[in-house]
């Protein structure tokens, strides 16, 4: 702490700001994440002109493509 204070008075800093209106800072987890992978160049290429097309961003393509494949209830999957 010492060190700090003499850091702020040697660069004229008198007070530090205030931190009273910020919000709780929640860390994300990765369980609501999907992890980078690795494809085909081929693939990743398609990928992208695809979302071009539609004038998409990568992310709604791939929860489209998630949605479509994951989300309907009525799915034959039994791995769900």
């Amino acid at each position: 702490m010492a060190k700090l204070n003499t850091f702020l008075e040697k660069n004229g800093i008198k007070e530090l700001s205030s931190f009273s209106n910020t919000k709780e800072f929640k860390k994300r987890t990765s369980k609501d994440m999907i992890p980078n992978t690795f494809c085909s160049k081929y693939l990743v290429n398609k990928f992208r002109k695809e979302a071009e097309e539609k004038r998409w961003s990568y992310t709604t393509l791939m929860t489209i493509i998630l949605e479509e494949r994951y989300g309907k209830e009525n799915n034959n999957n039994e791995d769900d």
